[in-house]
Parts: structure tokens; sequence; C-alpha cells
């Protein structure tokens, strides 16, 4: 990941950008925590609301891949569809995890 040509794009400094791409990662996982949570109880209105926070952070900072992830997570929860969720889960830790690792 080009965090340098990120930030350029979003009229930052590629500090600024480190400082909310690890923000995006911290509030990421917290989400995918009440995802999991939200799974468990059979909360779709739960699971909706914590895949639109991914969605939104991932979109506003150009991290496509997970904002799309994410979105089809948001999708299927508010038609009320949980099924075949561990694989998108297992997506969505992915693309964080990459973040982070680019992170260094």
């Amino acid at each position: 990941m080009d965090f340098k040509n990120m930030a350029r794009n979003l009229e930052m400094s590629e500090a600024e950008f480190s400082e909310l791409a690890a923000l995006l990662v911290t509030t990421g996982l917290s989400d995918l925590a009440k995802i999991e949570t939200g799974l468990a109880a059979g909360d779709a209105e739960k699971v909706a609301q914590a895949a639109h926070s991914i969605k939104g952070a991932a979109g506003n900072l150009g991290f496509a891949a997970l904002a799309t992830i994410a979105g089809t997570m948001e999708t299927s929860a508010r038609a009320g569809c949980l099924d075949g969720f561990d694989e998108k889960m297992a997506r969505l830790q992915q693309q964080i995890d990459t973040i982070q690792t680019a992170m260094g």
C-alpha cells in the first residue's frame, strides 16, 4: 500500500494519513468484534451498523477493497441475511491486517 500517494490523493501529509489509518485499524477491529457479537445474537441491525462504520471509514481513506467487503456485509445484513458471513469476516480481517502491516 502506498500511503504516500493515498495521502496525496486526500491532500494531507503522510503522517496525518498514517494516523487516520491507525485509527481505522483500531476502530475496525472494534467493529469486527461488534459484527461477531451481532452474528452470534442474530442481530442483523448491529451487524449492519458495524459494517457501515467500517465501510465509511475505509471509503473515506481510499481503502476500496475493505469498503467494498464491508458494504456487501452491510447490504446483506440490512436485508436480514446473515448467511455466509464467516468468509466475509475473514476477508475483512485480512484487509485490516494488510493495512496494519503496511503501517510498519
